[in-house]
């Protein structure tokens, strides 16, 4: 699975009309709406504002919407291209200014799918890792070794708290955990959820 680091954009003129793409990056549904919300008064004077979104929680929930459009001309395409690139948590929307030329169901579903794919274009791509939150307890004179492991894994610190051992929150790759347990034997080491 993939997933967009670095946002896109993408103009596109077809028999008049103006449609301009975004890639955006998004953690949940809100905060996706909220972005499209942005986008909707940036471009206070567009005809549509569709989108299609891609979340993935326990399951891959994909989320749409033709805002007006003819049925399946807008924000389907949008995800049909989330899901042959096998994106998540990420989504486009598309804005649409009319021109006065009606461009047929074809030409419309056309038209969106082109300025999504060209604000794809414009994004930063990555290989999605899904982390897990641990907690973990470890002496004084282990942590240096300890953040050297985290970092070789893709891991993150979040925070360190200096008690009787230090406490260490982390979030590390699913799996990565397995090679803290093997250089640690003796380690307390918790998800947190």
């Amino acid at each position: 699975m993939l997933i967009i680091t670095s946002e896109g954009k993408s103009e596109l003129v077809i028999n008049k009309s103006k449609f301009i793409g975004y890639s955006i990056i998004s953690r949940s549904r809100k905060q996706f709406l909220d972005r499209v919300g942005e986008i909707k008064k940036n471009n206070p004077s567009s005809s549509h504002t569709v989108f299609g979104l891609r979340i993935k929680k326990n399951i891959i929930e994909p989320h749409f919407s033709d805002d007006g459009e003819p049925s399946g001309t807008a924000g389907r395409p949008l995800i049909k291209i989330l899901e042959t690139k096998k994106i998540i948590n990420s989504g486009l929307a598309v804005v649409r200014y009319y021109g006065g030329i009606n461009l047929g169901m074809g030409g419309l579903a056309r038209a969106y799918s082109q300025a999504g794919i060209d604000a794809l274009i414009n994004s930063k791509i990555a290989i999605f890792i899904n982390y897990n939150k641990y907690k973990i307890l470890i002496e004084y004179n282990k942590l240096n070794k300890l953040i050297n492991v985290i970092y070789k894994n893709k891991g993150k610190i979040y925070e360190k708290i200096f008690k009787e051992k230090v406490e260490v929150l982390i979030s590390l790759p699913i799996g990565a955990e397995k090679q803290i347990k093997e250089e640690f034997k003796m380690i307390d080491i918790t998800l947190v959820e």
